[in-house]
């Protein structure tokens, strides 16, 4: 393509030179004020990250090291100190457990998202990893040495002197955990001198910057006056009409009719604005033409612009190679519905089957908990083998695989929470193998010790699922919680399977652990459960439970429940009658869950001694 020396060229010549100087003149005072710009926005994001980020992690990091410290200290005096749980001192450091460091941490970990330095970062990960590590051990201590009698007991009174020791846990942690926020503080605190200082120097460059743009303004506003009237006369000549010209044909290209009626001037870009017309309205004519040749209007007249109109002569073609395809389509489509009318009633008669076997397979696994609940003693017989007491049963699904055991046995009256293998059907057919396993060592083989009717179960589970064959590699089993109480005495006898037994005492938790391996998951006699013994007293308040609870989804954030939240509930509400514990903790659970499914069986047993 030659080069034309056109008319917008040619103004765009005069225009360069002009525009050159401006150029120069702004470019001088864009780079000025850009140095000076960005100076400030340095020094504004220094002071904000000193202010908003630098100054309060120092101030928190400073807060927690003290806090620790603090802990460390009243975990000693805990230990040597024989006194009540209310103490001023024991209290502090429970508040500092469950508040003030937990809090002071939080706000450091929010902070620390702003952070450049990534081994600040890591510093403060590491520090908050043995302070999750060292509350561990203050609650070993808090466990050890609960009330002034446990003072008396040499063995566990040991234990808690050895973990404050000078080379005990404690101190070696919480001087791992200083040194790691001395070394934060002190960083922060060299970062924080460092920022001061660059908000001083910046500060003194950009005053010098812009003190040196008093001439370029000057000149610049007068070449910005010169150029405006410049471009304001070109624009109305020359330039106005050729746009509106240029606006039409990409909206053109585009598929796109102008929407207002153009300009015919006495001139070449009047020339090209008629031939502009007359291309328009030969496409509004072919337009109109494909719309109803669309809506199969094939007798729609239409004629080419000339001989030589390609498209409208392809138009023509396509107008009648649609009408003889429309024709078969048709024909087509007749054959096909009939065929669809055929499929649609084998679907039918094949949904009618499906819902006729879904129906079969519902009324079994209905049945199959009637069976279920067979297992499962009424409440009146709860209620005479163990006084005040309530059961909180919800099953996943139509059956389940958590079941509740009550028996009697001379002066002793037995309560076991079971949790079988998986839930629905599969849990509900463990759940049977259980409750004849617990009833076969009490009704038939008088095993009064709740460990060796443990041991007795684990064999009965093995024999009936065949355990001992090498072609069966079946792993299903049961955790379970089981107790005996002698009313008479208040005696109680506990031996669990991977399930504890919580007991409330005077507002205080105590937790009976059990043995860490379930029924089912050994060989009889490889092992052998534990058979614990506690003197109960009026009042004390009992809980059996499966871990359906404590692992239920839900929440604003669908998180588990988990166990420290469910003895927080039990706390809340075990001074109520057994009945409206029930429906608390029913209805704390349900809130819990909202939306979310039900991810297991539910079963909490609640005894009031």
């Amino acid at each position: 393509m030659s080069f034309r020396f056109t008319i917008a060229k040619k103004i765009g010549t005069g225009f360069g030179v002009l525009i050159l100087f401006i150029i120069v003149v702004f470019g001088a005072t864009f780079f000025a004020v850009n140095n000076g710009i960005s100076t400030f926005q340095e020094n504004d994001d220094t002071s904000n990250e000193l202010i908003e980020v630098i100054t309060p992690s120092k101030e928190a990091v400073t807060k927690l090291r003290t806090l620790v410290n603090e802990s460390k200290l009243l975990s000693v005096q805990w230990v040597d100190i024989q006194s009540r749980n209310d103490v001023p001192d024991k209290t502090r450091l429970k508040n500092l457990m469950e508040q003030n460091i937990p809090n002071t941490r939080a706000d450091i970990v929010a902070l620390a998202e702003n952070w450049k330095d990534k081994d600040d970062q890591e510093t403060l990960n590491r520090a908050i990893g043995k302070i999750d590590t060292i509350f561990l051990f203050y609650e070993d201590i808090m466990m050890l040495l609960p009330d002034i009698a446990s003072y008396d007991d040499v063995f566990n009174s040991l234990s808690a002197r050895l973990i404050v020791s000078q080379d005990g846990d404690v101190p070696v942690l919480a001087g791992k955990i200083d040194q790691n926020l001395l070394t934060l503080e002190n960083s922060l605190e060299n970062k924080e001198e460092a920022a001061l200082e660059l908000v001083k120097t910046s500060s003194e460059e950009a005053k010098e910057k812009f003190e040196s743009l008093t001439f370029y303004w000057f000149l610049g506003g007068g070449l910005i006056i010169f150029a405006i009237l410049i471009a304001m006369f070109t624009t109305n000549t020359i330039v106005k009409p050729v746009q509106s010209l240029r606006s039409v044909l990409l909206s053109l290209g585009k598929g796109i009719f102008p929407d207002k009626e153009i300009e015919v001037t006495n001139d070449e870009i009047g020339d090209m604005s008629s031939a502009m017309i007359g291309l328009v309205d030969g496409m509004k004519k072919t337009t109109h033409f494909a719309k109803e040749v669309g809506q199969s209007n094939f007798s729609y007249p239409y004629e080419p612009l000339s001989d030589e109109d390609v498209l409208g002569h392809a138009l023509l073609k396509m107008k009648d190679e649609l009408a003889e395809t429309e024709r078969i389509l048709e024909q087509k489509v007749k054959e096909r519905t009939e065929e669809v009318v055929k499929q649609k009633d084998e679907i039918e008669s094949q949904n009618q089957r499906l819902e006729e076997l879904y129906k079969d397979v519902t009324d079994s696994i209905r049945y199959a908990k009637r069976l279920q609940y067979s297992i499962l003693p009424p409440a009146e017989h709860v209620q005479k083998i163990c006084p005040d007491t309530f059961v909180l049963f919800k099953p996943k699904d139509i059956v389940s695989g958590d079941f509740y055991w009550f028996e009697k046995m001379g002066n002793k009256s037995f309560c076991s929470a079971v949790d079988c293998t998986g839930h629905g059907v599969p849990g509900a057919f463990m759940s049977l193998v259980g409750a004849n396993g617990l009833n076969a060592a009490v009704r038939e083989h008088h095993t009064g010790k709740p460990s060796e009717i443990l041991d007795e179960l684990n064999s009965f589970v093995s024999e009936s699922l065949n355990k001992g064959s090498e072609d069966n590699d079946v792993r299903d089993g049961m955790d379970l919680s089981l107790i005996a109480i002698d009313y008479s005495t208040l005696k109680l006898e506990y031996s669990g399977a991977n399930n504890p037994l919580y007991v409330i005492r005077d507002g205080e938790f105590i937790i009976v652990k059990a043995d860490k391996f379930a029924i089912g998951s050994f060989e009889p006699g490889t092992k052998k459960y534990t058979n614990e013994e506690f003197q109960l007293e009026k009042g004390d308040q009992i809980y059996l439970f499966s871990d359906g609870y404590a692992d239920q989804f839900g929440g604003s954030k669908g998180k588990k429940f988990l166990y420290k939240t469910f003895r927080e509930e039990l706390l809340r509400v075990h001074k109520d009658e057994p009945e409206q514990q029930r429906i608390e903790l029913n209805k704390t659970i349900e809130n819990w869950q909202g939306d979310y499914a039900q991810v297991d069986d539910i079963l909490v047993i609640g005894i009031r001694i």
